[in-house]
């Protein structure tokens, strides 16, 4: 790729050490920035800028994947698929952001979202239980979720919490996720996750994650197995994490077919050998 200094929205990519970079956060952003304005040319993949970040900045990877999403609150960084990997090409000043700040949710959307006075996840309320409850995205920002309401639901503050460190352990994979996310079927969800990763190894929490971005599905599994009747292939393997003791499984596709037109799950129904018309 050719780096072009007009960026996205026509405004000169400033040169590292310039002054419009104070807008960012910390210096070790700055670095990052100028990392990736130097290798405009051929832009690097999160691999080598999570190296990059090790061995200058002696960064561990979750703090550099965070900071390579902050970044993206000023300036165009999209994850471009190369092969087997994404890269990561700086573009230009993100359009609407170049002074680094996020427009807030409005007061009559929070009590939108609010209103129904129970955290969605536990159902405790704030008056019988004496919880506090904040605006939850289903599918994180940093995922590729938006402010739209159908985004949003009341978590309470423990739930919200924990729900931030689960999601955070998955964080590596958020430009996977931020692809099969929109797909408006959970077949499509699961199905979309696997092929961006082109057929490497999908841990099982996450394609359970991502399947119940939309709406919750208690038997994800079947779902997926419900993939080989529209031609599929998927293997999995399990493996004992040594740390744990815990066995944890992984699957891939290694081979997948078109969508079908129309829902993917009245497709599945037709193929069903047994006849079945409701997938539960």
């Amino acid at each position: 790729m050719a780096g072009d200094d007009s960026g996205m929205n026509d405004e000169p990519l400033p040169q590292p050490g310039s002054p419009d970079l104070d807008v960012l956060p910390t210096e070790v952003h700055r670095l990052l920035y100028a990392y990736l304005y130097e290798r405009r040319d051929n832009p690097p993949t999160m691999r080598e800028i999570r190296a990059y970040a090790a061995d200058t900045l002696g960064e561990a990877h979750a703090q550099t994947d965070r900071r390579v999403r902050d970044l993206r609150d000023y300036f165009d960084v999209p994850a471009v698929r190369s092969g087997r990997e994404h890269v990561y090409p700086l573009t230009g000043w993100s359009k609407g952001k170049k002074s680094g700040q996020r427009k807030g949710l409005s007061t009559r959307l929070r009590a939108e979202v609010l209103a129904p006075q129970r955290c969605a996840q536990c159902g405790r309320t704030p008056l019988t239980h004496e919880v506090v409850l904040v605006v939850d995205h289903k599918l994180p920002r940093e995922w590729g979720g938006t402010d739209d309401i159908d985004n949003l639901q009341p978590l309470c503050e423990e739930c919200n919490a924990g729900k931030k460190s689960f999601y955070a352990t998955y964080d590596e994979y958020a430009d996977e996720i931020a692809a099969a996310s929109m797909h408006p079927e959970p077949h499509g969800r699961i199905g979309e996750l696997l092929k961006a990763f082109r057929g490497d190894w999908v841990p099982s929490g996450l394609i359970g994650v991502v399947a119940s971005i939309q709406q919750y599905q208690e038997d994800w599994h079947k779902r997926m197995r419900e993939l080989r009747l529209l031609g599929w292939k998927i293997s999995y393997k399990r493996v004992k994490d040594p740390q744990t003791g815990r066995t944890n499984t992984w699957y891939r596709a290694e081979h997948w077919e078109p969508w079908p037109d129309g829902s993917v799950r009245s497709e599945i129904a037709r193929r069903d050998p047994s006849n079945r018309h409701n997938i539960r």
